[in-house]
């Protein structure tokens, strides 16, 4: 998820300063309907720093199987509670 700034003029809203470690929920008519939330700048700036790292270690960069490995990986899941440990069963499960 990117998270877009999208400047306010302080003259705009009136919000009170947020202190570091704190998140300020901008109710709507109850607790159960929230508006909006105000950070402190710094926390925005982990909030956004951890969200991109979230985002780039979801991403799968270079990690294609071979044929081989994606046919050991769809036969170890199919095969639950089966350990197959000698080297000859494994090789006839391959084809190799």
């Amino acid at each position: 998820m990117e998270l877009k700034s999208v400047p306010v003029k302080s003259n705009d809203v009136r919000v009170p300063k947020p202190e570091v470690g704190s998140a300020y929920l901008v109710e709507r008519y109850s607790a159960d309907s929230v508006k909006a939330v105000i950070l402190h700048p710094d926390d925005f700036a982990e909030l956004q720093s951890r969200a991109q790292m979230l985002e780039e270690a979801a991403r799968p960069v270079g990690l294609e199987l071979t044929e081989v490995e994606a046919k050991a990986h769809r036969i170890a899941e199919s095969r639950e509670g089966e350990l197959v440990e000698d080297e000859a069963a494994v090789r006839s499960l391959l084809g190799i």
